[in-house]
């Protein structure tokens, strides 16, 4: 049986950080990437955008600050709670600018 390569996937989407997610098809990384944003994949799916595509991405390397690291891909631990709070914090900020009626 053949293994097939990693495809590492940057998804984008208005209202969240990038995400950085390994999976097969562009399908299965927007699924991934709701799972990774903590948000339901019905709500994001229309808009998501691909930003990169890597196939064959190497492992045990961060694809967000380039160091070597021992865990699974696509980023290391400290990049990983960077992003989520990142993620966070760009909740909160919209949240307050809904509250305000700044953003429609």
């Amino acid at each position: 049986m053949a293994k097939s390569k990693d495809i590492l996937w940057e998804v984008g989407c208005e209202g969240h950080t990038d995400a950085w997610v390994v999976a097969d098809s562009w399908e299965l990384a927007t699924v991934a990437a709701a799972r990774f944003w903590g948000v339901p994949w019905r709500e994001v799916a229309s808009q998501c955008e691909m930003k990169s595509k890597i196939i064959g991405a190497p492992r045990n390397i961060c694809c967000r600050c380039g160091r070597t690291y021992f865990g699974g891909p696509p980023m290391c631990e400290v990049c990983k709670k960077d992003v989520k709070l990142e993620e966070e914090h760009l909740r909160r900020r919209l949240h307050r600018a809904y509250r305000m009626g700044k953003v429609m």
